[in-house]
């Protein structure tokens, strides 16, 4: 049956890590695709454009980041009965809302989508949820997001096991961006230099110094992020060797699809916990991410984690070691990912 998946979370990660179970649903439902239900900040609209099992992308756009300063379309009830009407005119038979909270099941009740599958946490959920199983909270260590939304999609038979995200990646952009960066020496590092949250922030002096120490090794870096990091960027860029600057380039742009298509033309990714670090491993590059603000990300072989108390206590010899351990496979052609 015609089938909609709700992602509800802010971040350009969060959608990533729920990509193989997107993939899972559109498996078994009409046409094998889907609509995604997700708010604007995860990029939803761009990222899956290159998703074939996503025929759709709706935005809910209420209560956008603090930092954002902005109203969301849909903060008021009015504005979310009229999302709930724009739903129910798509017919939609089913949901999987990847959420414990009511306010989606709701939503869907109000459209008139007869099979409503939710995390079911409380019995206020429950009470606009009609499909069981549900599942219980994670408590464990680190992030709970991916752990959630796999064990949302084990109960409900959709996969076996937790899946490692990975996503599409257009070949004419990767071949595109090759050309662009064909100057740069390898091994080459993408630095992830953004953070929607300033204490996950590495900083424009450590990141330099990582700069430094890799080009004159006879690396190139890629500074990537999205034009908020142009300042940033430019700071990293100033505090290099004038002798090195040229084996240091930057790619701080807004499109996510760009960024991915660059990172598939580097060999490894380091840097803060940010879309772009997500992106990297979802690529299938190793990855280096550096959480001092934030618990480790575990959910995936190919990023490695350097842990600090803050990320002032994350120093650069110790990330120079740890670069040392990543896989870097042979230099070749780009390709895209699975």
């Amino acid at each position: 049956m015609s089938t909609a998946v709700v992602v509800p979370h802010k971040g350009i990660g969060d959608l990533i890590w729920h990509l193989p179970y997107i993939r899972a649903i559109a498996a078994c439902s009409a046409g094998g695709q889907v609509t995604v239900i997700a708010r604007p900040s995860s990029r939803a609209v761009e990222l899956l454009s290159a998703e074939p099992t996503v025929s759709r992308v709706i935005e809910f756009d209420r209560r956008p980041r603090g930092d954002e300063g902005l109203r969301g379309r849909h903060d008021g009830w009015r504005e979310q009965w009229s999302f709930a009407c724009e739903l129910r005119r798509l017919r939609i038979g089913r949901i999987y809302i990847f959420s414990g909270r009511f306010r989606h099941g709701l939503l869907a009740r109000l459209a008139g989508i007869r099979h409503r599958a939710g995390f079911g946490f409380t019995l206020t959920e429950r009470l606009f949820l009609n499909d069981p199983p549900y599942i219980q909270r994670h408590r464990g260590p680190g992030n709970w997001v991916y752990p959630e939304a796999t064990a949302f999609a084990l109960a409900h038979g959709l996969v076996t096991g937790p899946v490692v995200p990975r996503m599409h990646v257009s070949p004419e952009q990767v071949h595109q961006l090759a050309g662009q960066l064909a100057d740069l020496p390898h091994p080459r590092y993408a630095f992830a230099i953004g953070s929607s949250d300033r204490r996950r922030n590495w900083g424009a002096e450590r990141f330099a110094s990582l700069a430094q120490a890799l080009a004159a090794s006879g690396a190139g870096i890629v500074l990537l992020g999205g034009p908020a990091e142009q300042t940033l960027a430019h700071e990293i860029v100033g505090a290099v060797s004038p002798g090195l600057r040229a084996s240091v380039r930057l790619m701080c742009q807004a499109s996510v699809l760009v960024s991915a298509a660059v990172l598939r033309n580097c060999d490894a990714c380091i840097g803060n916990d940010t879309g772009v670090l997500n992106m990297a491993a979802a690529t299938g590059l190793p990855t280096l991410g550096l959480f001092g603000a934030s618990p480790p990300l575990k959910h995936d072989p190919l990023l490695r984690a350097v842990i600090g108390a803050t990320m002032d206590q994350i120093t650069l010899q110790e990330v120079l070691f740890r670069v040392n351990e990543l896989s870097i496979p042979p230099v070749q052609a780009a390709s895209t990912a699975d």
